[in-house]
């Protein structure tokens, strides 16, 4: 067995940022040093490698292609994978480079990980920036227990029933559950969380992260009712939490904040 990988790359959130600002520099560091590529988008990656400041000509770059409609022939997903496993077996560690974030999550390339692994070569994940991740951090919502769900049905119907459902599980257990949206169908999202959900349902929307036009906005659907934004077609996160405690903390908060000026009035 060769000592070769499989490296899982980050990507920047935002494909016109600088990858010096986006990422670390010992990932930048890995990426150039690389020539044979697992990507969703041959032409994007190409394009990606050269903001990188990758050394090398660009036709140089090997790439086999993994993305939603591959992944879900066999018989081109197993050739990719047998190429893959070529690859590692002849010492070329190989670059699993997603379109925006972090490979494999919330993006296909699962199955090519579980070969990788099968045949015993090692699988290195680096470090690097996921919306998800970013999202809750950022969200003010439960960060101890929470669920990804994906992308909800896109028919208007079963959206809303499935928001109602998600609402239901959060409000049993105050988990947040964590969904994302093709950006096209963000306005319609909006209008649906705005139409089914309770008023007293927290909600997150973080749009665009990474980018200038960042917006990170998380309220309660009757405030929802009263904001008349959207993320339009930026890409966008979406949080729900239904935590009867959060209010009731946030109060206190702001309660606890005025004791303490009055105390620092009153003792300083």
């Amino acid at each position: 067995m060769t000592s070769s990988a499989l490296i899982l790359l980050p990507t920047a959130l935002d494909p016109d940022s600088d990858p010096e600002q986006s990422l670390p520099g010992p990932v930048l560091a890995q990426l150039r040093s690389l020539t044979h590529f697992v990507v969703e988008d041959a032409k994007s990656a190409r394009a990606w490698l050269k903001r990188c400041a990758w050394p090398q000509p660009l036709p140089q770059a090997l790439m086999q292609v993994w993305n939603e409609h591959t992944a879900q022939v066999t018989a081109q997903s197993d050739a990719v994978i047998k190429q893959v496993l070529d690859w590692l077996e002849a010492g070329h560690s190989v670059g699993l480079l997603s379109e925006a974030g972090l490979p494999a999550i919330a993006d296909p390339g699962q199955a090519l990980i579980a070969a990788v692994h099968a045949n015993g070569y090692v699988v290195r994940p680096l470090v690097g920036p996921s919306s998800i991740m970013l999202a809750l951090m950022a969200s003010g919502l439960n960060g101890q227990h929470f669920e990804f769900k994906g992308y909800l049905p896109a028919a208007s119907d079963a959206r809303e029933a499935s928001l109602r459902s998600l609402e239901h599980s959060s409000r049993q257990d105050g988990r947040s559950i964590i969904f994302i949206e093709t950006p096209y169908r963000n306005d319609a999202m909006m209008a649906s969380l705005r139409a089914v959900l309770s008023d007293e349902t927290w909600m997150c929307v973080a749009s665009a992260l990474g980018s200038p036009k960042e917006r990170v906005y998380a309220k309660t659907i009757a405030q929802w009712k009263q904001f008349a934004w959207s993320p339009g077609r930026d890409p966008a996160v979406f949080i729900l939490a239904c935590n009867k405690a959060k209010e009731s903390r946030l109060t206190k908060a702001v309660g606890g904040r005025h004791d303490l000026k009055a105390h620092r009035r009153k003792h300083f």
